[in-house]
C-alpha cells in the first residue's frame, strides 16, 4: 500500500512538472493591437516581433527567459496551455500580459505583411523627402505599419484614430491622402 501511495505521488509530481508543448504560430493580444510569431522547439522559444527577434531559453518546465543584451532587462514567457502564453518581468507587479494563438484568418498573413510594410516604408521615405507634410506622412506610415501586422478589428480601431488625427491637420478632409493605407470606409466614418 505504501508503495502504491509513493508511486502515485511520483506520477503526480511528474505530471505537475511536465512541460506543455506550445503550438508554434502567430499570437495576438486580446485587443488585436499586437501580433507576434512564436516558434517553439523544446528548450527554446523564439519570439519574432515586427522589429526584432528574441530567443528565450527554458528556465523551468513552462517558463522561458530572455535577458536583453543592452538593458539587461529580464523578460519571461510562461506557457499556460498549448495556445496561450503570458509575458512578464519577474518581481514586477501587474506585468503579465496574455497572448493567444491566432486563428489563421485573424491576423495579417505574410503577403499582407510584406505589402503594407513596404507601403509604410514608402510613406516613411515621403516623410523625409517632403518635410512640410512630414506629420501627415508619418500618420500614413503608422497606418500602413499597423495594417501589416494587426487583425482586422484592431486595425480598424487604430486606423480610425489615425484618420481622425489626419483630418485635424489637412485642409481637404473629404479625401484621404493615403487611401492605400487607410480604407475609404474608415476614412469616411472618422470624425
Amino acid at each position: 500500500m505504501r508503495g502504491l501511495v509513493l508511486a502515485l505521488l511520483f506520477l503526480t509530481t511528474i505530471k505537475a512538472n511536465a512541460q506543455i508543448k506550445l503550438t508554434s504560430g502567430q499570437y495576438t493580444t486580446e485587443d488585436g493591437y499586437y501580433t507576434v510569431t512564436i516558434n517553439f522547439s523544446g528548450d527554446k522559444l523564439t519570439l519574432i516581433e515586427p522589429n526584432t527577434t528574441s530567443v528565450y531559453d527554458k528556465v523551468e518546465a513552462n517558463i522561458f527567459r530572455f535577458i536583453h543584451p543592452r538593458s539587461k532587462t529580464d523578460y519571461r514567457i510562461e506557457v499556460i496551455d498549448p495556445n496561450t502564453i503570458q509575458t512578464f518581468k519577474p518581481n514586477v507587479n501587474n506585468s503579465r500580459f496574455t497572448i493567444r494563438r491566432s486563428s489563421s484568418d485573424a491576423t495579417a498573413n505574410n503577403e499582407q505583411f510584406k505589402r503594407y510594410f513596404a507601403l509604410a516604408e514608402h510613406y516613411k521615405a515621403k516623410m523625409i523627402s517632403d518635410k512640410k507634410d512630414a506629420q501627415l506622412w508619418s500618420f500614413c506610415a503608422a497606418a500602413a505599419m499597423a495594417r501589416s501586422s494587426m487583425n482586422e478589428e484592431g486595425f480598424a480601431d487604430y486606423a480610425s484614430k489615425v484618420a481622425s488625427s489626419v483630418k485635424l491637420i489637412i485642409v481637404n478632409k473629404s479625401k484621404c491622402p493615403c487611401e492605400d493605407a487607410i480604407p475609404t470606409a474608415i476614412w469616411s466614418a472618422a470624425k
